[in-house]
């Protein structure tokens, strides 16, 4: 079976994706020391913040990079059939990464309160609870599968 144009599309564009986070991930520490170079006049740029912004955003990036990696792997899974309990899986782990991330920047809040950390922690909160919903359904629908093809 030939893959769908847009799985094609998107699995590229995960590839983009992950290319650049890596890339990004990597030159953090050069961009964030640029950052703070352009907008050292700013009051909330003290130097002493460099050593909580760079290993936070390090630890966000590469869950981030793993939840990318997850989605190209079950994209791969397409031709073959989406409904298999690896994609299930997969699913479960994006959605409890989502949770940490989450919880990463709800404790981020507390030590730099930003309202959009705020507001992209919900956010974050949604999308793992979607995750597990969707695995939930994923999962339900290979044991119909199965017990549909018990009966023929």
């Amino acid at each position: 079976m030939r893959e769908p144009f847009f799985g094609r599309v998107l699995k590229y564009a995960l590839c983009a994706a992950f290319v650049v986070g890596v890339a990004g991930t990597i030159s953090l520490p050069f961009m964030i020391d640029t950052y703070f170079k352009l907008f050292r006049s700013a009051p909330s740029l003290a130097p002493e913040y460099r050593s909580f912004i760079l290993p936070f955003l390090m630890a966000v990036a590469v869950p981030l990079l793993w939840i990318v990696a997850e989605m190209i792997l079950m994209l791969n899974s397409i031709p073959k059939g989406p409904f298999i309990l690896r994609n299930v899986h997969a699913l479960s782990r994006i959605g409890f990464i989502f949770l940490i991330i989450a919880a990463a920047f709800l404790g981020k809040c507390l030590v730099f309160w930003n309202f959009l950390s705020l507001v992209f922690a919900f956010f974050l909160i949604g999308s793992g609870l979607f995750s597990f919903t969707f695995a939930a359904l994923i999962k339900q629908s290979i044991v119909f599968r199965e017990e549909n093809d018990l009966t023929i």
